[in-house]
């Protein structure tokens, strides 16, 4: 992260850089622009989203975030008035904002690793979860395979402790 420095009393301007990449379940995550880096008002995490891959499941978070589509095909899930589950299709080029609380998933559904900015705000929470469930990656064409599937318990704890919480089980 670089600054402009401080002028005329005024908050530097942040540049991002690339932080260390971290794999997440099946996506390699870079946190891109911290919440500590801007007051804790907002956090900037880039996505590398496999095929197929993402959290399709309907959930909640305290934080709203906002997916900006760089790269792929994606779909965003959410609920329709009577509750059922619905998918809007959110092709490279697309903004979808989720608003705190409001249940929703996502996932690539095209051919080749898709690429998302999400911003979360607040910033703080999401991103000490994905540090906590995340395995550093060095290489992000090469990311580390992990061992077997995620410990769900583990992670429906780790979930509930950064009041992530799924509306559908978890497979």
């Amino acid at each position: 992260m670089s600054t402009n420095g401080h002028q005329n009393g005024k908050t530097p301007i942040i540049v991002a850089d690339n932080s260390q990449a971290i794999l997440v379940i099946n996506e390699v995550m870079t946190i891109r622009l911290s919440g500590q880096a801007t007051g804790h008002k907002f956090a900037v995490v880039e996505s590398l989203t496999p095929p197929g891959a993402g959290v399709p499941l309907l959930h909640t978070h305290p934080q709203q975030e906002t997916f900006h589509i760089l790269e792929g095909r994606y779909e965003i899930y959410g609920q329709d008035e009577a509750g059922h589950k619905v998918a809007t299709p959110a092709p490279a080029g697309s903004i979808v904002h989720v608003p705190g609380g409001v249940p929703h998933g996502f996932r690539n559904v095209g051919d080749t690793v898709g690429k998302v900015m999400m911003t979360f705000e607040p910033a703080g929470n999401m991103e000490r979860f994905f540090e906590e469930i995340g395995i550093p990656v060095e290489d992000k064409a090469h990311p580390p395979t992990p061992a077997g599937p995620p410990d769900m318990e583990a992670l429906l704890k780790v979930c509930a402790k950064y009041n992530i919480y799924f509306m559908e089980a978890p497979v």
